[in-house]
């Protein structure tokens, strides 16, 4: 394979931690990946990542009894073309595989932007869409929670926010090691700045605080100028951090935010929202049809914490004309 490919480098990875990182730094055209890897949650980051840097990939299984991940993650059956390789299969049939994904057409711009592209060029509107707000429009705070199916949701989201967007604060579940990759990849994607969040941060426009992968969760004071806080504590709705925490905190400044809870298994930020709303926030649900798991917005639906259900296509316009006086 080597001599068809002169100078290609071949990197090993022995856990999905170490294979992120190889992959964010070598920015490779191609994947092999072990199938139990596909199967964990924290794959969600793996993809989405893929997906940004356009990685061509291969599931590689133990045997043909083996059940591939395609049928466990949802987030692999809403994806189209996922190969699958079994690790007894010659290695004709992956030189086969390695050529008919490396030769395949790119999109276009074919690598990631660099993230002083992102940065630095004005956000054009899409053609029929109108153009961003201005900064003086903005007058609220955006509040985002989201799980199974939000890295790739945010990435969505966040690459229609204009670089001088409303101060936004962002709660996604992901495993404990990805929150640094998470803020990364969403950086470079997005024109406003991404940033890990940390305490006693003033929001400032412009600016977009994540909390994934931390020990702490992330909520905002009660009064103005608003700072974030990371409180200590175990988990919340089953969550560390919470978006039931961050929603909650907020419930005093809730006529200054707009709230959303995006794709994701389980409850948690439902009742917080509800809180938002009752004083007087503007609350939003990803709705059933763009979800990849309609578990967080049908509960914050179903209880009455959202006032509408919003498609993800149109979830920032829909956030950013909200936040405006």
């Amino acid at each position: 394979m080597q001599s068809s490919y002169p100078g290609m480098q071949v990197l090993l990875a022995n856990n999905l931690m170490m294979a992120y990182n190889q992959a964010e730094a070598a920015q490779p055209t191609f994947a092999f990946v072990e199938d139990g890897f596909t199967k964990l949650p924290e794959f969600e980051m793996m993809l989405a990542l893929f997906t940004a840097l356009d990685v061509r990939w291969v599931s590689v299984m133990d045997d043909m009894a083996s059940t591939p991940g395609r049928r466990s993650n949802p987030l692999l059956n809403v994806g189209a073309g996922i190969f699958e390789l079994t690790k007894s299969d010659s290695p004709r049939q992956f030189v086969q595989y390695f050529d008919m994904m490396v030769n395949a057409p790119r999109r276009d711009a074919a690598r990631a932007a660099p993230r002083a592209t992102a940065k630095t060029a004005a956000p054009q509107p899409a053609a029929g869409r109108p153009a961003p707000v201005s900064r003086s429009s903005f007058k609220k705070m955006i509040l985002i929670g989201s799980s199974t199916g939000g890295v790739e949701a945010l990435r969505t989201l966040l690459s229609s926010f204009p670089a001088d967007c409303p101060p936004t604060l962002i709660v996604q579940h992901t495993g404990k090691n990805f929150g640094t990759g998470l803020v990364s990849l969403l950086d470079r994607i997005c024109a406003a700045k991404v940033l890990p969040a940390n305490e006693n941060q003033t929001l400032e426009t412009g600016h977009v605080y994540v909390a994934a992968g931390q020990t702490r969760h992330l909520a905002l004071n009660g009064r103005k100028p608003y700072r974030t806080r990371m409180q200590e504590g175990g988990p919340i709705s089953g969550h560390q951090p919470s978006v039931d925490a961050l929603f909650s905190s907020a419930a005093g400044a809730a006529p200054d935010v707009v709230a959303a809870i995006l794709t994701g298994m389980g409850q948690d930020g439902a009742k917080g929202m509800l809180e938002l709303r009752k004083g007087g926030a503007t609350t939003f649900a990803q709705d059933q049809q763009s979800s990849v798991v309609y578990g967080m917005p049908r509960v914050a639906w179903e209880i009455g914490a959202a006032q509408k259900q919003v498609p993800l296509a149109r979830m920032a316009s829909t956030l950013l004309q909200a936040a405006k006086a």
